[in-house]
């Protein structure tokens, strides 16, 4: 897929003309994800990003339910609601990353699934790599649609006609189904107007994204050091200082 031209389209279309950079990297990561984890369709990684866009507030990156930047402040939130009571190890189950994940016996069964017990410390949810995977796996299995098997291929099939209402079935029964259509449309038209998840990973045609608010540049994904990739003009770079230096291999 040509990020460039993916990028372009969403900004427009979904993000009133510019992103941030903590969008482009949570976008990002949601993408990296899909190519390790997902079913290579289209359908797939638009109803997974149109599913972050909505619970994550556009963020585009791990969030605790209401946006809340604490543990307790997030109980707070919740205490009024069924799975706002503590739980395990005195853990409140309430909303936690791309999907918002509730209720003790859903971390049960996702940790599970990963290997990775998030009873315990469900925070874990809102680690960037696990909470997109997390994402990407749920949608696929069905597990939070009451019968895993009916995952988003069931609703969204490769070659039929899309059921967008049962489709929200997927994450949360059939709340905002209609505001999540929207979304979902308007990320199938960018990805496949980009080339379509078949070539994903095609480096040849893998651009950085488009700009982004504060950055001149062509904004790039960053590292785990922080810093974008190197490029081959930084090693040019590199070359011409070392001859001007008279430093040798």
């Amino acid at each position: 897929m040509k990020r460039a031209a993916f990028y372009a389209e969403i900004r427009k279309s979904l993000f009133n003309g510019s992103l941030s950079q903590e969008q482009v990297t949570g976008i990002e990561g949601i993408l990296n994800a899909f190519e390790d984890y997902g079913d290579d369709r289209d359908k797939t990684l638009a109803y997974a990003l149109a599913t972050a866009h909505h619970e994550t507030g556009r963020k585009m990156v791990p969030v605790r339910e209401g946006f809340a930047r604490s543990d307790a402040s997030a109980r707070r939130i919740v205490a009024r609601r069924k799975y706002g009571k503590p739980g395990a190890y005195g853990h409140v189950f309430y909303g936690r990353g791309h999907v918002q994940l509730t209720w003790e016996s859903n971390y049960r069964h996702t940790g599970k699934k990963i290997g990775i017990d998030l009873v315990k410390d469900p925070d874990r949810v809102l680690d960037p790599e696990l909470s997109a995977r997390v994402l990407i796996e749920g949608l696929l299995d069905g597990r939070w649609n009451g019968s895993e098997g009916e995952g988003i291929a069931h609703y969204l099939p490769t070659n039929g006609k899309d059921d967008l209402r049962g489709a929200r079935r997927t994450v949360n029964i059939t709340d905002k189904w209609e505001l999540l259509a929207s979304y979902y449309l308007k990320y199938l038209s960018a990805i496949q107007k980009a080339g379509g998840v078949p070539y994903l990973n095609d480096e040849a045609t893998d651009e950085p994204p488009a700009d982004v608010e504060g950055i001149d540049a062509a904004a790039q994904p960053i590292a785990a050091s922080g810093y974008p990739p190197r490029t081959w003009i930084d090693d040019l770079i590199d070359a011409i200082f070392a001859l001007f230096k008279g430093d040798k291999k």
